[in-house]
């Protein structure tokens, strides 16, 4: 459709469909928390009208004659439910497509935008493809699902290894119930929906390269930092005479791949220096979804925060309303990831609260953070390590305050939407 603006006739994108594999409301990851804040960004703008479309997961049952429901009577968020998702090839090739048709044909999008193809299956491309010829389609790739089997982490399955490259030979050494052939023609299956999409998105130079590695074209994949909504930064912790600045935060899901163990390890090593180094020093942990994991990790965890309790606070999930007040009573935001990462949203939420970053030396972490600009770095998975750099920066306020007055800004949600709508109207745009 032609619309003018500013006096040029350009082709805008009036409906967007914005797809997720979950709802932040049920489940707060990064990337359907960036699918969300997009979408409700693209909803303020007057010229979108926009949609959003999620899997429910077990929050939403199967209703009679339909899989789709309005999410808690919004008009313009819709969940789906499906069953017999086969999570190695993202197929959904159970489902009732015919339906999907239907909410297709119903909502007739300009642009489909989707921030991921796990529970919503590759098919959801060629069937867009298919019924709607003009549509123009668009995939934010979060993580590494698509090159690697292990829950897109690129790291061996023994938990320690990280991967650089994926190879069929590689992943079924990873996978020996598998074979080479397995991985070959799991690439070649989601590379052929692939094909269908017309602009894919990276958060990060890192995630992008490694795409251009296992066989997107450079010319289809371009980079969009995530945007952050303003914060006013909070003022500085009041200190106690003669205190530093050692109050370290933790913000984001538990898994094996977030470092929380590490990072605990860290403090038993703290635990050990003298009073003189280690006074004052403590953790506060605003973690969720531990519950979610295998009883083994769950265990060694909660053990682990019992050898801490005197220095470490565990309080477990929080609302997002509650991000500036919890930012507020930390002094460092420590990220110590033991995967790759791509782009994390807690890097620059700290940043905008103007509390500096301590992070993993590796991927999307050590791009996002500039040692001596943002944060410092410490040797990934290196307790000892991250243990002395934790005791030097509760000993540096100096360096704290300097910290805070080089750091970047964070990309702000009006010019991220905007980059975004460059590509849903075919604007030229840089590819790197």
């Amino acid at each position: 459709m032609e619309r003018e603006t500013e006096g040029v006739d350009r082709v805008m994108a009036e409906t967007v469909l914005i797809v997720a594999h979950g709802h932040p409301e049920l489940y707060p990851g990064g990337a359907e928390l960036a699918a969300y804040a997009l979408f409700k960004t693209l909803r303020d703008e007057a010229s979108v009208r926009a949609h959003f479309l999620a899997w429910g997961g077990t929050a939403v049952s199967a209703h009679v004659g339909t899989p789709f429901a309005s999410f808690r009577g919004r008009p313009d968020e819709t969940m789906f439910h499906s069953d017999g998702f086969d999570h190695f090839l993202f197929s959904q090739a159970g489902a009732d497509f015919a339906r999907y048709a239907a909410f297709l044909r119903d909502l007739r999008p300009d642009v489909i935008h989707l921030h991921h193809y796990t529970r919503i299956g590759v098919e959801f491309i060629a069937l867009a493809r298919g019924l709607l010829p003009d549509v123009r389609v668009v995939v934010t790739l979060h993580e590494f699902l698509a090159i690697c089997n292990n829950f897109g982490q690129m790291i061996k399955t023994d938990g320690r290894s990280l991967c650089e490259v994926a190879t069929p030979q590689d992943c079924a050494i990873c996978f020996p119930d598998r074979t080479a052939a397995d991985f070959l023609l799991r690439k070649l299956f989601i590379m052929a929906h692939f094909d269908k999409v017309d602009v894919f998105i990276s958060p990060s130079d890192f995630v992008r390269r490694r795409y251009i590695e296992w066989g997107i074209p450079e010319g289809k994949i371009v980079r969009i930092d995530n945007g952050t909504r303003a914060f006013p930064p909070p003022p500085a912790r009041p200190l106690v005479a003669g205190e530093g600045r050692g109050v370290f935060g933790y913000f984001g899901q538990i898994t094996p791949f977030k470092g929380l163990l590490e990072l605990l390890k860290a403090f038993e090593i703290v635990a050990q220096a003298p009073p003189s180094a280690s006074a004052g020093m403590r953790l506060m942990v605003h973690g969720g979804n531990l519950e979610f994991n295998k009883p083994e990790f769950i265990e060694t965890v909660t053990r682990a925060l019992g050898r801490n309790s005197g220095r470490v606070l565990f309080a477990g999930s929080y609302r997002r309303q509650e991000l500036s007040a919890l930012m507020a009573q930390v002094d460092w935001v420590v990220v110590p990831s033991t995967w790759w990462e791509n782009a994390p949203l807690v890097i620059e939420e700290a940043l905008a609260h103007k509390r500096p970053v301590i992070c993993s030396n590796i991927g999307g972490m050590a791009e996002k953070v500039s040692p001596g600009r943002d944060g410092l770095h410490f040797p990934v998975g290196n307790s000892f390590e991250l243990a002395a750099l934790l005791i030097s920066a509760a000993g540096s306020p100096d360096e704290w305050s300097r910290l805070r007055t080089t750091m970047r800004s964070p990309l702000p949600m009006s010019e991220w939407m905007n980059l975004h709508l460059d590509i849903y109207r075919e604007e030229t745009f840089a590819v790197a």
